[in-house]
């Protein structure tokens, strides 16, 4: 049985609440407000997305009791899909405040959320992004120079979304091309060499290195790809 928890309850995480309103309410860069309590950014940062971790907790818990639900399985899943599709757990807690504004607002009780700016400009929620759109994202990001900023802003989406989907499009290919030389060349030992080289989501990195070191190798494999 699912017991509500007062939204006032978050107050009481002292800094991390502060941090949170410091930032999302009145638009403070993480600097600014690092030198005010006196910390690094990267402290301030942790706050800033723990406090987003308990907010949407608080609201999950909430709406499953608001809704007749005995668990919190059917919001959890909802939190999982904002996830996958904004990747940023503001974006996660704006979607919440969004769809679900009357029943949060109340639960709020004059506490303040998410400012309009945010909401506003958040993107739908999508279950899948296309094989156009994905496109759309590499000729925005290689032929028109523009930012992940900009290219989400276009094509509705989040600037993490754009950029997750632009690196794992080349993590694929990569990981394909790496396949096709391995099996060429016999070296099994050839991931471990990007892999040590290049941190978690360069994938564009790792395919561009990998095409400069065997330029030939990958040039016929992706012109098999093309002429399939």
């Amino acid at each position: 049985m699912l017991n509500d928890i007062p939204y006032k309850n978050l107050l009481g995480k002292g800094r991390k609440y502060d941090v949170w309103v410091l930032r999302d309410v009145y638009d403070n860069t993480f600097a600014d407000i690092a030198k005010e309590y006196n910390v690094s950014v990267s402290t301030i940062i942790a706050n800033y997305e723990n406090m987003l971790f308990w907010k949407t907790r608080y609201y999950v818990n909430h709406l499953s009791i608001v809704h007749g639900y005995e668990n919190t399985t059917h919001f959890r899943k909802i939190w999982r899909s904002a996830l996958d599709c904004y990747l940023g757990n503001k974006y996660i807690v704006a979607y919440f405040e969004k769809e679900y504004a009357d029943i949060l607002k109340e639960y709020r009780n004059g506490e303040p959320g998410m400012p309009k700016r945010i909401l506003q400009s958040l993107p739908p929620l999508r279950n899948q992004f296309s094989m156009r759109t994905i496109s759309s994202i590499i000729r925005l990001r290689e032929t028109e120079g523009l930012t992940y900023a900009a290219i989400g802003k276009r094509l509705r989406m989040t600037k993490e979304k754009a950029e997750d989907l632009y690196n794992h499009h080349y993590h694929v290919l990569y990981f394909q091309l790496s396949e096709r030389i391995m099996e060429v060349t016999g070296d099994m030992d050839l991931r471990d060499k990007y892999r040590n080289t290049f941190r978690v989501g360069s994938g564009k990195k790792k395919y561009d290195c990998l095409v400069a070191d065997y330029p030939e190798l990958c040039e016929n494999f992706l012109k098999g790809k093309k002429q399939k």
